[in-house]
């Protein structure tokens, strides 16, 4: 009996929205993706940030802890997109943003690539290219991935012009 819903006044309605219209805020919603130094990370609706003004504490983005060590990147990201991260010791990983758990802003987030114990995600990228279209574009050459020439035929271009011109 503590919470009750407000009465309804005559001539209210329940309405609802159209499935076609939830799809367009689901759509147009943007996340915030937040990676840390040992591999975690977490996808945040932008909703959950509040404004501030100049000369402010900031708010809290991630639970900072000895499990998920300092800040990496943070950007806005889609679910369409694809997220590749890169470690101090020259591992990589391409996930998508989708697989990423959305999560409340202060939360510690979700394993993103295992990192040994002596290794750091030192850099994280967002790619709008889908896999799809990675493999068509891998697929241009003579051979499946081999580069497209540009012209060039490998002579030795620093003799300068046979003709001596």
């Amino acid at each position: 009996d503590y919470l009750k819903a407000a009465p309804w006044k005559e001539g209210d309605r329940e309405i609802t929205l159209s499935a076609e219209r939830m799809a367009e805020f689901e759509a147009a919603e943007e996340f915030i993706l937040t990676v840390t130094a040992n591999g975690f990370g977490k996808r945040t609706s932008a909703f959950e940030y509040r404004r501030t003004n100049r000369g402010g504490q900031g708010i809290t983005n991630i639970v900072s802890s000895d499990r998920n060590g300092p800040v990496v990147a943070s950007f806005p990201a889609h679910n369409g997109e694809q997220l590749m991260l890169v470690t101090d010791q020259a591992k990589l990983i391409r996930t998508t943003v989708g697989s990423v758990r959305v999560t409340g802003r202060n939360t510690q987030g979700v394993i993103l690539f295992r990192v040994a114990d002596n290794e750091h995600v030192v850099s994280a990228a967002r790619i709008e290219e889908s896999e799809d279209e990675a493999e068509v574009n891998l697929g241009e050459g003579a051979v499946a991935g081999e580069p497209i020439p540009d012209g060039d035929t490998g002579e030795d271009l620093a003799a300068g012009p046979a003709d001596g011109e």
